[in-house]
Parts: C-alpha cells; sequence; structure tokens
C-alpha cells in the first residue's frame, strides 16, 4: 500500500552565521503604558525601530575573482532572517558513509540513484540543491534501509504503542542527527507510526515508514 507522510519532520533549526543580535526593549517583556497597563500599539515591547536581520560582511582576507574578473562572492546573501534557515544539504558523497553509520550499510538503490541527487564528477564540486525529487527519492531510499532494520531488529516486531513510539523515535533521532531531538520532532515521529501509517498491516513496514521519515529530515539530509 501507499502512504503519503507529510514532511514534518524537516524542521530546521536557526543559525545565525555573524552580525550583531536587534535590539530590544530593556524593559519587561511587555510594552507598557505609563498607567502601566500593556500597550496596544506595542504588546511584546520590543524596539518597533530595531532590525529583523543580521548583516554578514567581509572584513579581511585575499579576495578572489573568476571568469569575467566578477568577484565570487559576488553573489553571496548578505542579509538573513534572525531565525532564519542556514543549513546546507549534504552532498552525495557523504550520504554512504551517514548511512553506514546509522544504519549499517548503504542501500542498493542510492548508488542506483547518483544521478538524482547531483553526483559530482571527479575533481568538481557544485553545491546540492533539495529539490521535490530528491526529497522523494531521500525517502525511498530510506524506507529501502529502514525496511531492512526493521525485519531484523526485534524492537520492531511489535506494533507501534504510544510508548515504544517515544522510545524508538527518540532513539532512532537521536543515532540520525547527532541531538536528542525535540518534543515536537517525537511527536512528528511518533504521529506517523501511530497515527499516518495506522492502516498498514505490515507492522516492518509500518516502522520502516516512520524510521525513514526521520531519515528524510533536516537532521540528517543538512548539516
Amino acid at each position: 500500500m501507499k502512504i503519503t507522510i507529510g514532511l514534518s519532520l524537516i524542521l530546521a533549526a536557526g543559525l545565525v552565521a555573524c552580525g550583531k543580535a536587534p535590539k530590544h526593549h530593556s524593559g519587561t517583556t511587555t510594552g507598557t503604558t505609563q498607567s502601566g497597563n500593556v500597550d496596544p500599539n506595542n504588546p511584546t515591547g520590543m524596539d518597533p525601530k530595531a532590525s529583523t536581520m543580521l548583516t554578514c560582511s567581509l572584513t579581511d582576507g585575499k579576495q578572489y575573482k573568476g571568469f569575467g574578473n566578477v568577484s565570487l562572492v559576488a553573489g553571496r546573501v548578505t542579509e538573513v532572517a534572525k531565525d532564519g534557515d542556514r543549513f546546507r544539504v549534504k552532498p552525495y558523497t557523504s550520504l554512504a558513509g551517514e548511512y553506514t553509520r546509522v544504519m549499517g550499510a548503504v542501500p542498493a538503490s542510492l548508488t542506483a540513484n547518483a544521478a538524482t541527487f547531483a553526483a559530482a564528477p571527479d575533481r568538481w564540486y557544485v553545491d546540492t540543491q533539495a529539490s521535490a525529487v530528491t526529497i522523494f527519492t531521500s525517502y525511498r531510499v530510506a524506507y529501502e534501509a529502514a525496511l531492512t532494520m526493521a525485519g531484523a531488529d526485534s524492537k520492531y516486531a511489535a506494533i507501534p504503542t504510544e510508548t515504544s513510539a517515544t522510545e524508538n523515535c527518540t532513539t532512532f533521532a537521536r543515532q540520525a542527527w547527532n541531538r536528542l531531538p525535540s518534543v515536537d520532532e517525537v511527536n512528528a515521529c511518533k504521529n506517523v507510526a501511530l497515527v499516518v501509517t495506522a492502516a498498514e498491516t505490515d507492522i516492518k513496514a509500518r516502522w520502516a515508514y516512520t524510521l525513514a521519515s526521520v531519515l528524510t529530515a533536516a537532521g540528517f539530509l543538512a548539516y
């Protein structure tokens, strides 16, 4: 059976690369009037003139120019939202090692789909860009690896319950992402195990869909 899994686990944490943080109101967490009531025009108490952007700029180091005498950093983004997404998609060359680290082996479909992941030729590198095709293919590759794991590990032999889904989602996400998942991330994983795949009669496949959702998240596919 085909099950459509929402990409609810692809949660990117905002990373500040450089620049100074916006200046905020130095008083209480809410804006107040002279009478002590909350100011309806500024309920947060934040300086409305404060910038919400972080500006980055080159301060030193040699600058290089490419074809047409154009600076190689001419198109670099110089401003990013304070809580903006600064993740970069892992290149194809690193995915085999990542699957080996987490799953113990490289899925055959990963090698077969090298072109889909824009595998760069020798002595050449292009920053990987995510697309609907690469995300969908990533899920298929992840499902293959997860189905093999679910068939070999006894803890995936029983129907997911609230307890087992919580434990397995937390443990597997920590292994795959090299960090503890947040409550929301664990809940998103549990939703796949307990709700989205509820109609799946194959228990191992049900767990495989769940584990694959973790492997298709930014915590595994990006850095």
